[in-house]
């Protein structure tokens, strides 16, 4: 068993998760950090209020990991990730989803390479997809293709930042849409140095995309791509436009 960071000290790591009905993908997500080689972290658990069984299965995790459950009726997952930040007591801020998985050794590893880039203020890494290596090499290629320009991309499922950035430059919880990739844009604006880790990976799940048919996944597609140049060509934000697409959490991808 590991108990994760002991209370009585200042963990290096609060990872935030976000949930809205995540009863099937949390518990596997959990026993992944409970088995982490690392234990200087802490878990902020922010639910918006789910109609499952999100908080009863996280239950049996409370003796083995350092975790506190949040319930918001604020369904909004920019609201659920700024107020995990405020409860959280570590130096660095991971915000993650629900359906992430991690190697045993991800948090040792990617504390190694935070002490080895003192510089860095805010980070993502690269993905695993085993059950989809196409997507996979997609899905980075898209990451390291944007680093190159001024405007980045970014996954939320996998974003550190140090905590007093995380405070000062918070979530747009007006944002619709891609509120993760502005939120890390904002803070590389304001003069922060940002990094993607080739290393540790994290296993990402494309089940909003796997559990659809194929004449929904060239929409997706085509959504995203709309998505991409009203914001890296027109450069227009998502207050307004959600193009179609609904936080509804876990729900909608039950297979």
């Amino acid at each position: 068993m590991n108990k994760a960071s002991n209370t009585k000290n200042k963990p290096f790591f609060s990872v935030v998760i976000p949930t809205l009905n995540e009863e099937k993908y949390l518990p596997l997500l959990l026993e992944d950090l409970s088995n982490q080689t690392n234990n200087n972290f802490e878990v902020i658990h922010i639910d918006g209020n789910s109609d499952d069984k999100t908080i009863e299965v996280n239950k049996k995790f409370k003796k083995i990991l350092n975790i506190r459950t949040k319930i918001t009726k604020t369904k909004n997952v920019s609201f659920q990730r700024n107020l995990g930040a405020e409860l959280s007591a570590g130096e660095w801020v991971i915000f993650m989803d629900a359906d992430n998985r991690l190697n045993k050794n991800f948090l040792k590893k990617l504390e190694r390479k935070i002490s080895k880039n003192i510089n860095i203020d805010i980070f993502t890494t690269l993905i695993e997809a085993s059950e989809n290596k196409i997507l996979e090499k997609w899905a980075n290629f898209w990451l390291l293709l944007n680093n190159n320009f001024k405007k980045k991309a970014v996954y939320g499922s996998m974003i550190g930042v140090k905590k007093n950035l995380s405070l000062k430059y918070p979530f747009d919880k007006n944002q619709k849409i891609m509120e993760d990739v502005i939120f890390v844009q904002k803070i590389i604006d304001a003069g922060y140095i940002f990094e993607i880790f080739k290393n540790p990976k994290y296993q990402f799940s494309f089940r909003r995309i796997n559990s659809k048919s194929f004449l929904r996944n060239a929409e997706s597609i085509m959504t995203m791509t709309m998505m991409s140049y009203n914001y890296y060509i027109k450069k227009e934000d998502f207050k307004k436009n959600n193009f179609g697409y609904k936080m509804n959490g876990g729900s909608p991808y039950k297979n």
